[in-house]
């Protein structure tokens, strides 16, 4: 009698991220690693044998859902990496004792480690660039174009996790969008955790990056992420240059963090609030039509009134088209954390008359496209017949009664609303 062995199924796989572009960027690598592996990849926690968790850790909100997620997960086969493993694997012990952890530069030792042939922590302090990530499907494409930072802000874990400048050479990662681009992706989303400082390590810079990148042919825009002041400020003329192709979207995601020269230096930010305004003027005086995304931290130990009236007070000159507004979280490890605190109530207080100004100004600008025509891409489709389109300055807009076969389609809309957030009309030619 003839004895036939069953072929064993592929361990099934679920992914969970949390966290920025960055992360976003690390779990297209896992899943590219997972699936050459042949490792099947499911769509909910219930259908896997072992879920992957891509941790943030940049904020204690952040830390604590992480935490309760990784928790809900119960008795399920559980691989914890991104931030939170590099910089605090004592804390997911504590709360997971059984899950495997793995550090982000150390990703190629996941399928051996969830095949229990490498032993259940494999955590790796060199830094490294980050692993290619060929696209997979969609219209958008997370590309992370180096890891690390040269940065030393007083308040941030993420230089724990992340650890010093690694970045990818400009030729890989061309050959990276070129693929994206052939395969149909329509938006380039380039990151890192501070693009402004790519290719410092390797004689490479971000204008050169963008240049060779809106050379390529097709029919796609690419979004820039996250500069800080200090690592635009020496390559702003060639970086202006640069977003004068029509391939790269007239948008600009540049922290200031604060409106108080005292506070920045405490922060360790290198730069002043003139460096930013300066930076913001030289872009809008180009391009008019830009779209400028800012980020403030309130409540950061020693934020004196005095110290958040300015930040009000540049805010509201400034006038970006969107303000993420974060209350200060003391991370371990930071120097800030060992700081005297700003009370709770106060930071809360502070971030409401914040949120307030920034609604109104974000409302103000949006309301100046109600009776217009604007043009712009597909790139998401929403429930009940809403999609989401970007312009050339990357302003969601909102459209009604679109259907799936305009994604990735230019269309021109006619704004009939809008919210602090976006703006919403209906079509008028494709």
């Amino acid at each position: 009698m003839t004895v036939q062995n069953t072929p064993r199924q592929p361990m099934r796989i679920y992914l969970k991220t949390f966290g920025c572009a960055s992360n976003r960027a690390d779990s297209e690598a896992i899943l590219h690693i997972l699936d050459r592996s042949n490792f099947q990849i499911v769509e909910s926690p219930k259908e896997a044998d072992a879920v992957v968790v891509n941790t943030c850790t940049v904020r204690g909100e952040t830390q604590h859902k992480v935490l309760k997620y990784i928790r809900s997960l119960g008795v399920k086969r559980v691989l914890v990496t991104g931030c939170m493993a590099a910089a605090q694997p004592a804390l997911v012990v504590r709360y997971a004792p059984q899950a495997f952890i793995v550090s982000p530069n150390n990703m190629e030792s996941m399928p051996n480690v969830l095949q229990g042939n490498l032993g259940p922590m494999q955590l790796r302090r060199e830094c490294i660039p980050p692993p290619p990530a060929p696209f997979l499907k969609g219209l958008k494409y997370t590309m992370a174009i180096s890891r690390g930072c040269t940065g030393s802000c007083s308040y941030c874990i993420v230089r724990f996790a992340r650890g010093c400048l690694k970045s990818v050479p400009i030729q890989s990662l061309i050959t990276l969008a070129r693929g994206a681009i052939e395969e149909g992706a329509k938006e380039i989303q380039i990151t890192a955790q501070d693009t402004g400082v790519f290719g410092a390590d390797i004689g490479e810079d971000l204008p050169s990056l963008l240049n060779a990148i809106g050379a390529l042919d097709g029919d796609f825009r690419v979004r820039v992420g996250m500069l800080n002041p200090s690592s635009t400020a020496p390559i702003l003329d060639a970086l202006l240059n640069a977003y004068a192709s029509e391939k790269i979207f007239k948008f600009i995601h540049i922290p200031v963090q604060s409106g108080s020269n005292r506070v920045l230096e405490a922060m360790r930010r290198n730069y002043t609030v003139s460096d930013f305004s300066q930076i913001v003027d030289s872009f809008r005086s180009k391009f008019q039509s830009l779209c400028l995304a800012t980020d403030v931290i309130v409540g950061f130990p020693g934020e004196a009134e005095d110290d958040f009236n300015q930040t009000t007070e540049l805010i509201s000159e400034v006038r970006p088209d969107k303000t993420h507004i974060a209350r200060f979280s003391p991370r371990p490890h930071t120097t800030a954390a060992s700081l005297d605190q700003v009370p709770e109530p106060v930071k809360k207080k502070r971030s409401s008359i914040l949120t307030v100004l920034k609604k109104e100004i974000q409302l103000g600008i949006n309301s100046k496209f109600i009776g217009c025509e604007v043009d712009a891409m597909v790139l998401e489709a929403k429930s009940g017949q809403l999609m989401i389109a970007r312009t050339d300055s990357y302003k969601p807009v909102w459209i009604k009664h679109c259907n799936t076969r305009l994604l990735g389609k230019r269309v021109t809309v006619e704004i009939e609303s809008c919210t602090p957030y976006s703006i919403c009309g209906l079509i008028t030619r494709r």
